[in-house]
């Protein structure tokens, strides 16, 4: 699989390294010399001379024969071009993007570049994921099934310790969820699951049921209208 990836910063180098050591062909795309300097020593040469929003740099680039394009600079700007480039004018199967301001992403969409990665998104999550206190945490987003992967977690004070999963209202979450309990191997989840506190439920969940989730959890500590 051939690869190119538009900027040379961090996020790029570790792209890079993962799809390298899985055996496919990688460019990186990047003006600063600096930057192309570190991936070229320590990647052995991977990255060319210029801007990815330039058709001259992506001719030169072989964009046409690209399996996946990855925008991932710091300007959503350039990324937002870069992208369109490689969608509208090379054709390329797989284009995806690197989102610095998550008040783009609609911009993104509108203008048909569907896959956006949200950084500020990604280390909320991964923080909220070492914190015990939040109830619910996003691992991945599947939009084009429309569906989020997502981390249950029974904090303490939750109302719903001692809980069977069939009387929370959150029994959907039984026909795709698996229960991880401190001491036990992972369980299968049923509607006569009992709720302990630490319990963490991996489910996948239909992005259109995610409001009815976050407010059945009711938010950290704390106890929904209506129930007691």
């Amino acid at each position: 699989m051939y690869v190119v990836i538009v900027g040379g910063g961090e996020v790029s180098y570790y792209l890079s390294k993962e799809f390298i050591d899985a055996g496919h062909e990688i460019l990186v795309i990047e003006p600063e010399s600096g930057l192309r300097e570190r991936l070229d020593e320590e990647l052995e040469g991977v990255t060319l001379v210029g801007e990815g929003c330039r058709i001259k740099c992506l001719d030169e680039a072989g964009v046409s024969r690209a399996d996946v394009f990855i925008a991932a600079t710091e300007s959503d700007e350039r990324n937002l071009a870069a992208c369109q480039l490689a969608k509208l004018k090379y054709h390329v199967p797989q284009v995806v993007s690197k989102l610095n301001n998550p008040r783009n992403r609609n911009i993104f969409r509108k203008l048909g570049i569907d896959y956006t990665v949200d950084v500020a998104d990604l280390v909320l999550e991964n923080v909220k994921a070492q914190i015990p206190v939040f109830p619910l945490v996003k691992l991945l987003s599947l939009e084009e099934e429309g569906m989020e992967v997502v981390k249950v977690r029974v904090t303490d004070g939750s109302w719903l310790i001692d809980k069977r999963i069939g009387e929370t209202g959150l029994s959907f979450l039984s026909e795709s969820a698996c229960l991880a309990r401190t001491g036990s191997g992972p369980q299968m989840v049923t509607d006569s699951t009992r709720l302990q506190v630490d319990d963490v439920l991996i489910c996948v969940v239909p992005q259109d049921r995610m409001e009815k989730l976050i407010a059945d959890l009711g938010g950290p500590g704390s106890l929904p209208e209506g129930r007691s």
